[in-house]
């Protein structure tokens, strides 16, 4: 699995439960990072990476000892959670690949 740093500093720094934000607050922070047109193109290119890897370790990227996003139950329910916080963000309207 790709290491995808740009992705877990905003899990970690927006998106965590030790964060404390609202899901408002949340969404507010992540539009402000894509208003900035460099940091929205590497999110974008990490998240076309990320969809397409076959070895992601998706539970993980949401719960780990750094950080706790969601705690999903499994691989399917991992990538639905990530789909909605910043896939759908990031990508309107735009099918998964």
């Amino acid at each position: 699995m790709q290491d995808y740093p740009v992705i877990k500093n905003l899990l970690c720094s927006i998106f965590s439960v030790d964060v404390g934000l609202d899901e408002s607050e949340a969404f507010a922070a992540l539009g402000r990072v894509l208003n900035d047109k460099r940091q929205r193109k590497k999110i974008e290119h990490e998240l076309l990476v990320l969809f397409n890897d076959q070895s992601a370790l998706w539970v993980e990227l949401l719960d780990n000892d750094s950080y706790v996003v969601y705690p999903a139950d499994d691989k399917s329910d991992a990538k639905s959670y990530l789909m909605g916080i910043l896939w759908n963000k990031v990508f309107p309207g735009v099918p998964l690949p």
